[in-house]
């Protein structure tokens, strides 16, 4: 068993390979009362110093005395709607990701393979699940996928098969 304190270097470790430094790596306290706002700072001071993007603000309420600098030059994200710093937007996971897979390649290139046991296919990604596609429609995936790119195109393509052999749990692709 992982004691308490691996499992939060592991945390940690997670956060900053992301390039998402940790507000909880500075104890600052959610409770609503406790100035946190030297620990913020420091969290955005370190942030914009080694070029993360992120800082990573858990549940809580994360009470400030005085004018935060450089807020601006770093995203606040959060995994749960109940984290709160005033005046400061937090960005929820889910949004980012939706948001990220939209406008770049993020972590997943198109063409690339994801194993997920979501219910829902999230927007631009299709199941592996051996369907037909318009070409037209994900031409940068059909590129992605095909060894040789012809002088005409296919009318449709075939989203390869794959399976996990575990209910619930399956493939997709990032299409675009």
């Amino acid at each position: 068993m992982i004691n308490e304190l691996k499992m939060d270097e592991l945390k940690d470790l997670f956060f900053y390979t992301f390039g998402i430094v940790p507000l909880q790596a500075y104890g600052a306290i959610g409770d609503g009362y406790t100035d946190n706002r030297l620990k913020i700072q420091q969290a955005i001071y370190d942030a914009i110093d080694v070029g993360a993007k992120y800082v990573y603000v858990p549940k809580g309420n994360y009470y400030y005395s005085q004018q935060l600098f450089r807020a601006n030059e770093v995203i606040f994200v959060g995994n749960n709607t109940d984290a709160y710093i005033k005046d400061i937007e937090i960005r929820q996971f889910p949004d980012l990701w939706n948001e990220a897979q939209a406008t770049t390649g993020a972590i997943t290139p198109i063409g690339g393979i994801i194993l997920t046991a979501s219910v829902e296919i999230p927007e631009n990604y299709l199941e592996c699940n051996g369907q037909t596609v318009n070409t037209a429609d994900y031409m940068a995936l059909y590129e992605s996928i095909t060894e040789n790119i012809p002088d005409e195109y296919p009318e449709t393509f075939t989203i390869p098969t794959l399976s996990t052999g575990t209910a619930g749990i399956k493939y997709m692709i990032r299409a675009k």
